[in-house]
């Protein structure tokens, strides 16, 4: 599939490398994730992943689907706004709170399905 003929080759990249990622994931995991996500919209109006990863690190590993392409968060989230759940909430990046992720900057989402006041 091609993009827009005058998209930067960066951005270009970028979007063939989240399919990829997105590809290589388990299927299970990423339902599994989306899942999670709807949780986590109907009770924090304006959250990132770490609260999504906090639900399911909090499940017991047997549990909790496993995938070696945990790169692959970005695809679902992007795919979680498309179903409606959420959308960017516009602000700066937050530092992430797992140690993994060496406190790089988490996009933050403002959830569309929030139930709480």
């Amino acid at each position: 599939m091609r993009g827009p003929t005058n998209e930067d080759p960066a951005q270009r990249a970028k979007r063939a490398a989240m399919k990829q990622v997105e590809k290589n994931a388990n299927q299970v995991w990423i339902q599994h994730m989306l899942d999670l996500i709807w949780d986590v919209c109907r009770v924090k109006l304006i959250f990132n992943t770490d609260d999504v990863y906090d639900l399911y690190f909090a499940e017991p590993e047997w549990k909790r689907p496993h995938t070696h392409e945990h790169r692959a968060m970005g695809p679902v989230m992007n795919k979680a706004a498309k179903e409606g759940m959420c959308e960017k909430a516009g602000v700066p990046g937050v530092p992430s709170r797992r140690r993994s992720r060496h406190a790089a900057p988490l996009t933050v989402w403002r959830s569309r399905i929030f139930e709480g006041k």
